[in-house]
């Protein structure tokens, strides 16, 4: 694994191949919790479905958080066109340097290649969107995060890193030694890297998150910050029939963690964070059941006492998958409605 690290290095080329440049400008303190504004009116989650590989857009509002409506007509279907022409994973979030919504996805169509050769010779780029309003979204753009040491990037997530003053965007990728360029043999991962952004189109390095204490073959990481260094961490362990497994730790992202366990007695994948608008302590998690009808939610008051519960009333609609929710003030909330 370290050998093909070093490759990882000069690894950070753009769809265009030329070398990224992190541009770290000043954050606004206005929009710095903008993910837990105490003003939010609702919600906007950003998911797919099995058989279309494109991003579904619901909203709900903050006195029914898991009763999603889709968003009418082609403002909620975002079909790409780059890449292998599919999207999955994607994850969205509120840009708090810009205050745009940004949605990023894993660049895979499984339905014109098989899982073999999708972990072997996948994408190594990930699809993104952007939108000032949580409406109207740009065509998306694709960007390169690995070389060719990997045989694909995964299900990408963005979590603000006050220490760098930028934003840390994960994703998980498998790689192959620099001898075998034709990943023939053996596979080292899944693990989770991490590149710098604050603009989604300049990234930094890719670099292997060593210090995460994962355990096992993980991907589908999701973080919660609830602030002064304390997170949350929610990810899939494929190591043999695990599911999601969650972590805390009180010293920022790239301090120590520690396993809290399994929040839910289910294998399952593609975990998903809804912090509650009107209770602020209470937190919805949702789970892809990927072999079933899509995503399910479960719910707690106490993030570390598990296992939850399950949500009341069910999360819909059903069939949602693998993505992930934000809170959105009123004025975007009413563009979805009207939309």
């Amino acid at each position: 694994m370290r050998s093909s690290l070093s490759s990882l290095a000069t690894a950070a080329l753009a769809a265009t191949g030329a070398a990224f440049a992190l541009v770290v400008p000043a954050a606004d303190s206005s929009l710095t919790a903008v993910q837990r504004d105490a003003t939010a009116a609702g919600f906007l989650s950003a998911t797919f479905l099995g058989d279309v590989p494109h991003v579904y857009l619901h909203y709900s509002r903050a006195d029914a958080p898991v009763t999603f409506s889709a968003v009418s007509g082609s403002k909620g279907e975002l079909v790409p066109t780059l890449g292998t022409g599919g999207a999955r994973d994607p994850y969205i979030f509120r840009n708090q340097i810009n205050g745009k919504y940004y949605i990023l996805a894993t660049d895979l169509d499984i339905g014109k290649t098989n899982w073999s050769d999708a972990q072997s010779h996948g994408s190594r780029s990930i699809h993104v969107w952007e939108s000032d309003d949580g409406v109207n979204w740009s065509t998306e753009r694709l960007v390169q995060l690995m070389d060719e040491a990997a045989g694909y990037v995964w299900a990408p997530s963005a979590t603000w890193d006050a220490a760098a003053n930028a934003y840390a965007v994960f994703w998980a990728s498998q790689t192959y030694a620099s001898s075998d360029p034709d990943h023939t043999g053996e596979a080292y991962g899944p693990f989770v890297y991490y590149s710098y952004s604050n603009d989604l189109i300049n990234f930094s390095s890719p670099q292997w998150w060593e210090s995460a204490n994962f355990g096992g073959k993980v991907i589908d990481q999701e973080v919660a910050d609830l602030g002064n260094g304390n997170m949350v961490r929610w990810y899939s362990d494929v190591s043999g029939g695990t599911g999601v497994v969650m972590d805390k730790t009180t010293e920022g992202l790239f301090g120590t963690w520690e396993r809290v366990g399994k929040p839910v007695d289910v294998v399952w994948e593609g975990p998903a964070i809804q912090r509650d608008i009107v209770n602020p302590a209470k937190f919805y998690l949702w789970e892809d059941n990927y072999g079933g009808p899509g995503y399910s939610c479960f719910q707690t008051e106490n993030l570390y006492t598990i296992p939850y519960a399950d949500c009341d009333p069910a999360l819909t609609p059903t069939g949602m998958r693998h993505g992930a929710v934000v809170q959105i003030p009123a004025d975007v909330l009413a563009g979805l409605e009207a939309a």
